[in-house]
């Protein structure tokens, strides 16, 4: 998919974020932009998030 340049743009990462920032953002950015794979270390968090994103 290709780069959302909008979305990154008004969604920083916070500096020094900490693991649930992470989490959420990668969240919003896998459902709004994908542009990258989501980091092994946080991905089982994040798939678990989205999955419970969806059943709301």
């Amino acid at each position: 998919m290709a780069l959302n340049k909008e979305w990154h743009r008004s969604h920083r990462m916070p500096p020094k974020a900490t693991r649930e920032q992470r989490v959420a953002w990668h969240a919003a950015h896998a459902a709004a932009c994908g542009c990258r794979e989501i980091p092994l270390s946080i991905r089982p968090d994040v798939l678990k998030l989205l999955k419970s994103r969806r059943k709301s």
